[in-house]
């Protein structure tokens, strides 16, 4: 019976430390951040491929003023990333998968970056561009937080002269520490089960 409480006190402190060691790799973030730039389109949404074209450089706004972890980068130039969809409203879907780096900047000795995971909803007319998304924000290439994004615009011809894009950063809700507490307090049933019998 010892032995086994030995076994379940190491395989708890192994538990324990590595969640220590490994949960600290990347903190995840909050903010909000708005850019404004050009970007083209190769027609409506819904008829075959649609290309999105960006002319680089962006901006990041100043007004709404960026917040969260986007404090002080307002005047930073973006770049964006061209990518291309199939399909209109809720059934547009990404070609060729997740984009990755669809916008990034540095600012601060910091480098900010969104990938672009899928598309929720995409609607592009003669006159205005409507999409969103969600993907991941990270800072530094590590720090990490699940994402939405959207880019609105109006224009003529399919070229957008005043178009934004906005992604808001939201950190995890908690759910790996609330796994944890669920595999500890299975660990400590187990433990009393066997200390009774």
């Amino acid at each position: 019976m010892k032995n086994l409480s030995k076994t379940m006190f190491a395989v708890l402190a192994t538990g324990l430390l590595s969640c220590g060691l490994f949960c600290q790799q990347a903190q995840a973030f909050s903010g909000d951040v708005l850019f404004t730039g050009r970007v083209k389109s190769s027609g409506n949404s819904g008829a075959g491929t649609t290309h999105l074209t960006f002319t680089n450089n962006w901006t990041v706004s100043f007004l709404p003023v960026p917040d969260g972890a986007y404090t002080g980068t307002a005047g930073s130039a973006a770049t964006m990333t061209n990518f291309s969809f199939k399909g209109t409203g809720t059934g547009a879907i990404l070609v060729g998968g997740t984009i990755a780096n669809e916008w990034s900047f540095s600012h601060g000795g910091n480098t900010y970056s969104f990938d672009l995971v899928s598309l929720t909803s995409a609607t592009i007319t003669h006159g205005t561009i409507d999409m969103s998304g969600t993907g991941i924000a990270r800072i530094n290439g590590g720090d990490a937080s699940a994402a939405t994004w959207a880019l609105q615009g109006t224009g003529r011809n399919f070229t957008f002269s005043f178009a934004s894009s906005s992604t808001s950063a939201v950190p995890d809700g908690g759910s790996a520490v609330a796994l944890l507490g669920i595999a500890l307090a299975g660990i400590e049933i187990v433990r009393r089960k066997i200390k009774a019998a």
